[in-house]
């Protein structure tokens, strides 16, 4: 499994338009079940600072939906509403618990 974390600041007058934004991503795999897990957090202490992150199956599942144009069109969306702080991959090794 790999992963995906974006962590951008956005203009305060800028939010609602990210967050309009931020569901279109949503959907744009919505019948592909390779994306295991999308979720997006706001930092309690720097409101307006958002963690975006994703789970998907394999690297190249993540890498075909990085090239989608909807995806790009966020990213570019991104530097218009605010900044991009950081963009990273990540592999995810799980681990079971004995029982």
């Amino acid at each position: 499994m790999v992963g995906l974390e974006i962590l951008v600041k956005i203009d305060p007058e800028k939010r609602v338009e990210f967050l309009q934004a931020f569901e279109m991503v949503k959907h744009i795999d919505q019948l592909n079940v390779s994306r295991i897990e999308l979720e997006l957090f706001e930092e309690v202490q720097r409101p307006n600072t958002f963690l975006w992150l994703e789970h998907w199956d394999c690297n190249e599942s993540l890498s075909n939906y990085c090239l989608d144009n909807k995806f790009r069109a966020m990213m570019g969306a991104i530097d218009v509403l605010g900044q991009l702080v950081h963009k990273r991959s990540f592999s995810i090794r799980e681990e079971k618990e004995d029982a």
